[in-house]
């Protein structure tokens, strides 16, 4: 693995110190919904790769969102809204138990349609995340 690539608790604790969300990234999918959602998205996010588990499993190298440039965040949240595993938080409500977050979220997602929120259930979301955590 290449030692130049950072891992995840390196862009927690950035993101922590200088946006006002963060991603836990053991529960990221990398599926993008964030950006895509997000007004700002490009001017905000940048996809980077860290090594970082997926879902908790066999840490390796994927790509993952981050929010390096805050100042447009406008704070609506709707990026948060539209995680689908519940890793991207406000900072003042991190993740404290990361199984339950997960399997909480993802019991949410049928109902997240029902409410309008369709961009979670998109192909290109689905190519993202199959893209983003290939590991190569």
């Amino acid at each position: 693995m290449n030692s130049a690539i950072r891992g995840w608790r390196e862009y927690y604790e950035s993101m922590n110190k200088s946006a006002p969300l963060t991603i836990y990234y053991p529960i990221c999918g990398g599926g993008e919904e964030c950006i895509t959602v997000c007004p700002y998205g490009e001017k905000i996010w940048k996809v980077e790769p860290m090594k970082v588990p997926l879902f908790g499993f066999k840490e390796k190298v994927r790509f993952r969102p981050v929010m390096v440039n805050p100042e447009p965040c406008k704070g609506c949240n709707i990026c948060v809204d539209a995680c689908p595993t519940g890793a991207l938080r406000p900072k003042d409500k991190p993740v404290k138990y990361p199984v339950l977050t997960l399997i909480y979220n993802t019991l949410k997602l049928p109902f997240k349609e029902k409410y309008g929120i369709k961009f979670v259930f998109r192909e290109e979301h689905a190519e993202k995340f199959r893209k983003n955590n290939r590991g190569d």
